[in-house]
C-alpha cells in the first residue's frame, strides 16, 4: 500500500529539528558515497515549467516535482514499492528553512543574530526555521513593500514569533553575523560595503541564471563559498554565474556542503558564503524523515497505486 500525506499532515508531524536532522544524515551519507542526488530537469510549454528533481539515499529513492507552486513528492523503496505520496508545499519550505540555519551552524558556527532579507512564503518559513532550531537568536528582517511587512508580520503573529523589521538593507546587514537573502530579484541588491569582514551569508533565492542577489564584488570578497551540488550550481547558481561573467568568481574556493559537514574540509574565516539552488537528494532526506514518522504515528490515507499491468 502507499501512503498518502496531504499539507496538513505534513505539518502536523514534521519540524524544523526533524527537517535539520534529516539533512544533516543526508549531507553525511553522500558525503561517504551513501547517498546521490539528480540534477533539476525543467520541462517548458507555453508559459509553464514542470520541474523535476531526484535524489537517492540508503533503501529510498524519490523525487519532487512541481509547477506553478503545485508541490508533489513521491519516495519508492529500492525494490521500486510507491511508499509514499505527499502534498510537498509545507515540506519544501521547512527543509529550505532548516537547511539555512545547518549552513549557518557549519558555516559560521557560533553566532548570535541573523537577518532575513524578503519575507515572502519562504522568508516567513526561514524566520521560523532559526526561532526554533536557535532559541533566543536575534532576528531581524527586512522586505521592499510596507504591505508584504505586514502580511509577515501578522502570519508570525499567529505562530507566536514576533519580528522585528528594519527599514533598509544597510541597517539589517550592519546589525547581524549572518544574513540570509531569499527573494525572487533578477538584478543584485547586496553590495560589499553593506557587510562587515566576517559576516556569512546564506543566498537562498537564486536558482536560475537569469536571479541574482549578490553583487559579484561580494563573491568576489568571499573566502569560501560552499554549494549543494558544485554541477547543478554552475549551471543555476545565478550569483556565482554573474560573477564569473564578470571575472570575479573563483571556482578552486568553492566546496560542498557535504564536504563541510563530513569533515574533509575546513571553513576558512572571513566573509563566507552558502550559495543554495535545492537539491533534491534535501527533498528525498524530508520525505523518508516524514515517511518513517507518518508509519510510527499511524497517520496518512492508505491507497493501492500498483503501476503495473497484471492479469488474472
Amino acid at each position: 500500500m502507499t501512503l498518502l500525506i496531504k499539507e496538513q499532515e505534513v505539518n502536523a508531524l514534521l519540524n524544523f529539528k526533524d527537517a535539520y536532522e534529516a539533512l544533516r544524515e543526508a549531507f553525511i551519507l553522500e558525503d561517504s558515497k551513501k547517498a546521490v542526488n539528480t540534477k533539476r530537469v525543467r520541462t517548458s510549454f507555453s508559459g509553464s515549467t514542470l520541474t523535476y528533481q531526484a535524489g537517492a539515499m540508503e533503501g529510498y529513492i524519490g523525487f519532487k516535482t512541481y509547477m506553478r507552486g503545485n508541490f508533489v513528492s513521491l519516495l519508492f523503496a529500492n525494490d521500486g514499492e510507491l511508499l509514499m505520496i505527499a502534498e510537498a508545499d509545507r515540506l519544501s519550505l521547512l527543509r529550505t528553512g532548516a537547511l539555512s540555519v545547518l549552513a549557518s551552524d557549519v558555516m559560521k558556527k557560533d553566532y548570535s543574530s541573523v537577518g532575513i532579507i524578503g519575507l515572502g512564503k519562504q522568508g516567513i518559513a526561514q524566520v521560523e526555521a532559526f526561532h526554533h532550531l536557535k532559541p533566543g537568536i536575534k532576528i531581524l528582517g527586512y522586505t521592499r513593500t510596507q504591505e508584504r511587512e505586514a502580511r509577515a508580520k501578522e502570519k508570525l503573529s499567529k505562530l507566536g514569533i514576533k519580528l522585528e523589521t528594519v527599514p533598509n538593507l544597510k541597517e539589517l546587514v550592519s546589525r547581524v553575523e549572518v544574513v540570509v537573502t531569499i527573494t525572487t530579484a533578477t538584478s543584485p541588491f547586496l553590495k560589499l560595503d553593506h557587510l562587515t569582514e566576517k559576516v556569512h551569508i546564506n543566498a537562498m533565492g537564486s536558482n536560475l541564471p537569469e536571479r541574482v542577489e549578490l553583487f559579484p564584488e561580494v563573491v568576489k570578497a568571499s573566502t569560501m563559498i560552499a554549494v549543494e551540488d558544485e554541477m547543478q550550481a554552475k549551471d543555476e547558481a545565478g550569483d556565482l554565474i554573474l560573477a564569473e561573467k564578470m571575472g570575479m568568481m573563483d571556482w578552486k574556493k568553492v566546496v560542498t556542503l557535504s564536504e563541510l559537514i563530513g569533515g574533509k574540509v575546513s571553513v576558512k574565516p572571513g566573509l563566507t558564503i552558502f550559495k543554495s539552488v535545492g537539491i533534491g537528494l534535501e527533498d528525498v532526506a524530508s520525505m523518508k524523515r516524514l515517511f518513517l514518522k507518518a508509519k510510527e504515528k499511524g497517520v496518512g490515507t492508505n491507497l493501492e497505486v500498483r503501476g503495473r499491468w497484471s492479469q488474472g
